[in-house]
């Protein structure tokens, strides 16, 4: 009883630290309320890469499909399933529902999918999920590499027209494309590149009908995949093949002035996706989806109403959602206490979750609920030849990685540090969370082996070693785990270390640009197949932020893609991550996700799953 009576003394001294600043402004009411940990990064279904961003997006838009409250599987959305698949595998035709509307009462039709798709895939727009259009989607790769050349080209012209220096590789590069009027004595840059626009812009339409893309009429859309996708119909749910309403973003089109400065000829104001911006007649977002956005008032709250057009809006529970930005998550949880928040899904984040667990196991806490999450923490490696500041990176030695690898107690970590039930990992993917998928685990804990491999790379007892810098984004709880690994390198392979917590945006601005030694990172699968896994690790691909590139690894994944037996297909994939944990290291796998929610049993339709997805369309408070 004395140990009950501390550790809700404990727990209540912890939620009075941020009671104050629940009540500065008054918020709207609403049926269900959520915690948001932080302002979401974009509300753009083609940008959306983390978590929380993405729930949104699928609250709000719609796509071919939707997921499935409980089990995560692809059921009906905008378009009636199955869909007519032709005997080769390669060919989709999905029909559209007659029902399905836009929030402005405007039909859904397959040009908005082919817009929304094509968004992905345009630079200027495509972000870390392009690869599911460009590499899945019969003659995207082609039209982005074609674009891509574009935009590298205009930006020469550019550079060249306003003097700046330019590489002897890049004009060698402008100088193979014969330009008319490149090779005088004194080019008229600005001519050269206006001409090389309009060419590029008259021929852009005819490019992209070769994509697999085809809208047969309004209802019909037809989609030809680049090769057989096992797995297709998981990804048709997914925020990044959402649609996107055609007719009223187009009013946000931007033509730069000075045609010098349109790179990617194809901008958008970036403040489309906010429901008051009104700018050159434009309405507002328009959604698809069970919500519309009402209003968004930034780092307070996201108001989300019922979509009255909705075509299955009968069974949309609560008639409107209130996502409230708490950036403290003992804030979060005070307001949860006091009944003014009903769900929050990043438990995980306050400093009391293990004691929340530990009253959730022993039966005192039914509204605390644990699952197994399909995602991994890691770090990542910088691959490259060399660090940000020039000088040479001993992570290119895959054996320096391995050793940094080994001299973590991965065991000790989750246990002694994390304390929330997470298991250790010596994989990147979950094991038994695939089915069908299996991979021997990598390399456990073992300093002396480091030590030796250490000194076998030239570093001996980390003599020679730069100090080891790790970047991670702060105030997400991730100084604790940094703090914890730098200790056992510290200890176990006599270096120096230095932590670099930096907010959001910093620290996703270094990642994009390689501006670290190691850096943290997290995947969540989003469908059921390893490769949503591997595919991150292939050359070239948005979510390398290693800078990993090994041929024979990219072979082994290319190869899986064409095997069209399952068990065989396995088999490689399950070869092509022993490559990575055995012998590569572009990451060092720490700990498995698991979900920490809260919400009291009066909260219906919330039913805690592996990917980590509670479609808005179920959730609702029992009165």
């Amino acid at each position: 009883m004395r140990r009950l009576v501390f550790i809700i003394l404990f727990l209540m001294l912890m939620l009075m630290l941020g009671f104050f600043s629940l009540r500065e402004r008054p918020l709207p009411k609403a049926d269900f309320t959520y915690a948001l940990g932080d302002e979401i990064k974009t509300l753009d279904p083609a940008q959306a890469a983390w978590n929380k961003d993405i729930r949104i997006a699928l609250g709000l838009w719609e796509g071919l499909a939707s997921y499935h409250p409980e089990t995560s599987a692809p059921v009906e959305g905008a378009a009636k399933l199955p869909p007519q698949i032709s005997e080769d595998g390669l060919v989709y035709t999905f029909t559209l529902r007659e029902e399905a509307r836009w929030s402005n009462g405007d039909p859904v039709t397959a040009e908005d999918f082919i817009y929304g798709w094509r968004r992905a895939i345009e630079p200027g727009i495509a972000k870390d999920y392009a690869f599911l259009v460009e590499e899945n989607i019969s003659g995207a790769k082609e039209y982005v590499r074609w674009r891509n050349q574009a935009v590298k080209t205009l930006s020469l012209l550019r550079d060249l027209y306003k003097g700046r220096p330019v590489s002897p590789e890049d004009r060698q590069f402008i100088d193979s494309l014969a330009l008319a009027g490149a090779q005088t004595e004194n080019p008229n840059w600005e001519q050269i590149a206006g001409e090389y626009r309009r060419g590029h812009l008259a021929e852009q339409e005819a490019r992209f009908r070769r994509v697999g893309l085809k809208a047969l009429d309004e209802k019909h859309l037809q989609v030809t995949l680049a090769r057989p996708i096992a797995y297709f119909l998981d990804l048709v749910p997914f925020s990044t093949l959402l649609p996107v309403h055609k007719k009223s973003l187009e009013r946000l089109r931007m033509v730069p002035e000075n045609p010098m400065d349109d790179l990617t000829l194809w901008n958008y104001d970036p403040q489309w996706a906010k429901p008051d911006y009104h700018h050159n007649g434009y309405p507002g977002v328009i959604t698809n989806g069970p919500y519309q956005l009402k209003a968004w008032k930034f780092k307070q709250y996201m108001l989300f109403e019922k979509n009255p057009y909705y075509w299955d809006r009968d069974r949309v529970k609560s008639e409107t959602i209130l996502s409230r930005i708490i950036m403290e998550p003992s804030t979060s949880f005070l307001a949860y206490e006091q009944g003014e928040i009903d769900f929050i899904d990043e438990v995980t984040r306050l400093d009391f979750a293990p004691k929340l667990v530990e009253l959730a196991k022993e039966g005192m806490r039914k509204d605390i609920h644990i699952r197994a999450a399909f995602g991994t923490y890691f770090y990542y490696f910088n691959c490259l030849e060399r660090l940000p500041d020039g000088s040479k990176n001993p992570f290119r030695d895959r054996r320096v990685r391995m050793a940094f690898n080994l001299a973590v107690d991965k065991k000790a970590l989750a246990e002694k540090v994390k304390k929330i039930g997470n298991p250790p990992a010596y994989n990147l993917i979950p094991p038994d969370s695939i089915p069908g998928y299996s991979c021997p685990p990598g390399p456990g804990y073992d300093p002396e082996r480091a030590r030796q491999m250490l000194a076998e790379c030239g570093y001996p007892q980390g003599q020679g070693l730069p100090t080891i810098e790790i970047l991670y984004n702060s105030g997400m709880g991730h100084e604790t785990t940094a703090q914890a690994i730098a200790e056992m390198w510290e200890k176990n392979l006599q270096i120096k270390t230095a932590l670099r917590g930096k907010e959001l945006k910093t620290f996703d601005d270094d990642k994009e640009n390689q501006r670290f030694m190691v850096l943290r990172a997290s995947w969540f699968g989003d469908y059921n197949d390893p490769t949503t896994f591997l595919d991150m690790l292939t050359t070239g691909n948005g979510n390398n932020d290693a800078g990993f590139s090994l041929p024979e690894y990219d072979a082994l994944v290319k190869k899986a893609e064409t095997c069209r037996d399952a068990k065989e297909r396995m088999a490689i994939l399950a070869q092509a991550e022993n490559m990575l944990i055995q012998e590569q290291v572009p990451f060092m796998a720490l700990y498995y996700y698991v979900n920490l929610l809260a919400y009291r049993p009066e909260v219906k339709g919330v039913y805690p799953n592996a990917r980590d997805m509670y479609p808005f369309k179920y959730i609702y408070v029992e009165k």
